[in-house]
C-alpha cells in the first residue's frame, strides 16, 4: 500500500510536463500518439508488404529478381542516414507536422516484402492451379487460398512494425516541428532520466508491445497447435 501514494505522485507530475515551445504533453498525449503512429506503421506495413509480394510471387513473369533486388535495397538506408533528404522531400509535399509524414518514411516495407514473399514461396504451386480450375481470379486466389494461408507471417509482420513504429524517437523530433505529434519515447526527455515520472513511462513504454507480442504468440499456437 505505501507504493500507492508514490506511484500517485508520479502520475501527477506526468501531467506537468512542460515540452519545448508550447507542447504540454501528458502521458495520456504521448502514449496516444504513440499508439497512433505505430498502428499506422502496422497496417500500412503488412498491405504494402502483402500485396508487394503478392504480386511478385503469383503474377508477375519477368523482373521479379530486379524488383525484389531493388525493394531489398532499401534496407541499406534507414531513416537515420536519410534524414536531411527524406526532410526535404517532406518539405516540399507539404508533409511536416502530418501523420503521413510521420509514418510513411519510417515503413520496414522491405522487411514485411521479404518476409511474406519467402512464405509465399513455400505455398505449393497446385494452390495455384486448383484455384485457376474453380474459376477464380487473382483477387480470388488472394482471398481465399493465400490470406488465410497467411495468418502467422501476417501477425509477425504486424508485431514487428509496430515495435519499430512504437520506438521511434529522432524522425519524429525532426518532422514534428509544432509537436503536433510528440511519442512516448520523447517524454523521457521532459520527466528526466532516472527520475519516478520516467519510470512510469518506462512501464507504459513496455505494456502495448509486451501485450501485442503475446498475442501473436498466442496467434501462432493456435494456428500452428504448437503451445509456446
Amino acid at each position: 500500500m505505501s507504493l500507492l501514494p508514490g506511484l500517485r505522485h508520479n502520475l501527477q507530475q506526468l501531467t506537468k510536463l512542460s515540452g519545448p515551445g508550447h507542447a504540454n504533453p501528458t502521458a495520456f498525449d504521448m502514449t496516444a500518439d504513440s499508439v497512433i503512429i505505430a498502428t499506422g506503421v502496422a497496417v500500412l506495413s503488412v498491405v504494402v508488404g502483402f500485396l508487394a509480394a503478392y504480386a511478385m510471387t503469383f503474377l508477375l513473369r519477368r523482373g521479379v529478381r530486379f524488383w525484389f533486388s531493388l525493394t531489398l535495397l532499401t534496407l541499406y538506408f534507414p531513416i537515420e542516414a536519410r534524414m536531411l533528404q527524406t526532410f526535404d522531400v517532406a518539405v516540399q509535399l507539404g508533409l511536416i507536422n502530418s501523420l503521413t509524414g510521420l509514418v510513411l518514411p519510417i515503413l520496414p516495407v522491405a522487411l514485411s516484402t521479404f518476409i511474406f514473399r519467402q512464405h509465399m514461396k513455400t505455398l505449393p504451386p497446385e494452390l495455384l492451379e486448383a484455384a485457376r480450375l474453380d474459376g477464380a481470379g487473382p483477387i480470388g486466389f488472394l482471398r481465399d487460398f493465400v490470406l488465410p494461408l497467411s495468418l502467422v507471417p501476417i501477425g509477425a509482420v504486424l508485431t514487428i512494425s509496430f515495435l519499430i513504429g512504437w520506438n521511434q524517437y529522432l524522425w519524429p523530433l525532426v518532422i514534428s516541428i509544432d509537436n503536433t505529434y510528440f511519442p512516448l519515447m520523447r517524454g523521457f526527455n521532459l520527466a528526466g532520466a532516472g527520475s519516478g515520472p520516467s519510470m512510469v513511462l518506462a512501464t507504459i513504454s513496455v505494456l502495448p508491445p509486451l501485450v501485442l507480442v503475446l498475442g501473436y504468440m498466442r496467434l501462432m499456437s493456435r494456428v500452428t497447435a504448437v503451445h509456446l
